[in-house]
C-alpha cells in the first residue's frame, strides 16, 4: 500500500467550538493530527499514513521556527524513503498560502506536498475539513500531481502555490488563484489535473534555514499616506521591505520623497499591489529608488521571497535574476 506522511500544524481544520451551530467563535488547533485522521476512516483504504504533529496553533500564530521544522522534516522524509508517495500538511487558512509558497521555493522533489485546511471548525455541522483532507490525500497519492511541487487543495479545487490566495473570510469556497484559476479539481471519481510540463524552478533548494530571521515589514499605500511608517522602517535599518502600492503598485509623491531623501543603505525592496489580482510592471523610476516589481505576487508572498533572498545573501541583482527565473517580471 502507498505510504504518506501527514504533518499537522493546527488551524480551523483542527478547531473546536462549544456547539455544532457555531462557525465563528471557536478555538483553532485543538485536535491533533491523529484525531483528524480518525475522523475520515476512508483514508485507511488509500494509504498507510504516518502522522506527526509539528504544531497545533492558529495559523496567525505560526512562527518561522515552524517553517524551519516543516522544511527539515519534508526534506528528511523524501531523502529517507524513496517510496514515500507524498506529504500532506493540515494548516490554518489565514496564512496557508504563505506556507505553500515558502515550501514551493525550498522543496526540490517531484513528489507532491499538499496543504489543506478548513473554513469551518471540526465540530461544525457540515464541517468541510474531513472531505478536504480526503481529497488532499487523493491528490498527494495521484501520479499526475508529481512535478507541480506544492499544491493547495480546498473545496474540491487544486491550486498552485504561486497564485493561490484566501479571498473570503467565510464560506467553504474561500480560496482562488486570481489571474489563472485552479490547476485542476478532485472528486470521488478521481484527480483531474494535467500532467506537469517540464522542470520547475526551486531557487532555494539547498538553503539551510537559521534560527534568526531578518525583519521584512509590509508598508501599505493609501490616500495621503503617513510617510512616518516608511521612514521608521528605513531608520530601523530593516534589510527588506515590501511596498503595497495603490493600483498597479503606485507610490504617492510623499512616499517617493521619503525614499529620495533617505541617504543610508536602502533595503532590498519589492513593489506589490493592494488590488488582489493583476501584475505590477517594472518601471525605471521605481527601480532607481531601489523598488523592484513583485510581478504577480501578492504582498505576503513577496515578503516570503524577500525573506529567503536575505537568508541566502542575495543582493538586488540576484533578486532581479530570481524574479526572471520565476517568471515574475512584467
Amino acid at each position: 500500500m502507498n505510504r504518506l506522511l501527514l504533518l499537522a500544524t493546527g488551524g480551523t481544520i483542527a478547531g473546536c467550538a462549544d456547539d455544532s451551530a457555531t462557525l465563528n467563535d471557536y478555538t483553532a488547533g485543538v485536535l491533533g493530527g491523529d484525531a483528524l485522521l480518525a475522523a475520515v476512516p476512508q483514508l485507511q483504504d488509500l494509504a498507510t499514513i504516518t502522522v506527526e504533529q509539528v504544531a497545533n496553533v492558529d495559523s496567525a500564530d505560526l512562527l518561522f521556527e515552524h517553517w524551519r521544522a516543516l522544511v527539515a522534516r519534508i526534506r528528511d522524509a523524501f531523502a529517507a524513503d524513496p517510496e514515500l508517495a507524498g506529504v500532506v500538511i493540515t494548516h490554518g487558512t489565514n496564512t496557508l498560502e504563505e506556507t505553500a509558497w515558502f515550501l514551493q521555493l525550498l522543496i526540490d522533489d517531484p513528489r507532491p506536498v499538499v496543504l489543506v485546511g478548513a473554513m469551518r471548525p471540526a465540530t461544525a455541522l457540515s464541517a468541510d475539513g474531513p472531505l478536504n483532507l480526503l481529497q488532499a490525500v487523493q491528490v498527494a497519492l495521484s501520479p499526475v500531481a508529481r512535478g507541480y511541487g506544492v499544491l493547495v487543495v480546498m473545496d474540491g479545487q487544486i491550486h498552485g502555490a504561486q497564485r493561490v490566495t484566501k479571498v473570503a473570510t467565510q464560506g467553504v469556497g474561500a480560496f482562488a488563484s486570481p489571474g489563472s484559476g485552479p490547476l485542476g479539481r478532485v472528486d470521488d471519481v478521481g484527480v483531474h489535473l494535467p500532467t506537469a510540463s517540464g522542470p520547475r524552478q526551486v531557487p532555494f533548494a539547498g538553503l539551510a534555514l537559521p534560527e534568526q530571521w531578518p525583519q521584512v515589514p509590509i508598508v501599505y499605500g493609501s490616500v495621503e499616506p503617513e510617510p512616518l511608517l516608511l521612514t521608521a522602517c528605513l531608520n530601523a535599518r530593516v534589510p527588506g521591505l515590501v511596498f503595497t502600492g495603490t493600483g498597479a503598485g503606485q507610490l504617492s509623491a510623499a512616499e517617493r520623497s521619503a525614499l529620495q531623501a533617505w541617504s543610508g543603505k536602502r533595503p532590498l525592496m519589492l513593489r506589490a499591489n493592494r488590488c488582489g489580482s493583476g501584475p505590477v510592471h517594472s518601471h525605471s523610476d521605481d527601480e532607481r529608488l531601489g523598488l523592484l516589481s513583485a510581478g504577480s505576487l501578492n504582498p505576503q508572498k513577496a515578503r516570503v521571497l524577500l525573506l529567503l533572498c536575505l537568508l541566502a545573501g542575495v543582493d538586488r541583482g540576484g533578486l532581479s535574476a530570481r524574479l526572471l527565473k520565476l517568471e515574475l517580471v512584467n
